[in-house]
């Protein structure tokens, strides 16, 4: 059972930093957006940065916790199939 449990911190540890480096990626585009467009383009308001940063940091930890999920679904369902004595 612990190797399950390493297995899985190691998936969620890796999901999460794949998805934060790609949210990271994301932040620096939106950064540089306003130098390559127009001055009268307009900018996001202070509410949708917001919540792009939260949708962001949701992102990461969903991702994080899909690989824990579905290993304690599986041992549920596998421990439910097993007869009591």
């Amino acid at each position: 059972m612990t190797a399950e449990k390493n297995d899985a911190f190691n998936e969620s540890w890796t999901a999460m930093t794949a998805q934060a480096l790609h949210v990271q990626q994301a932040l620096v585009t939106s950064l540089l957006r306003p130098f390559g467009s127009s001055p009268l383009a307009g900018t996001p308001s202070a509410t949708a940065t917001a919540m792009n940063w939260h949708d962001a940091a949701i992102g990461v930890l969903r991702r994080g916790m899909a690989p824990v999920h579905r290993r304690a679904v599986a041992n549920a369902k596998r421990l439910a199939r097993t007869k009591l004595r």
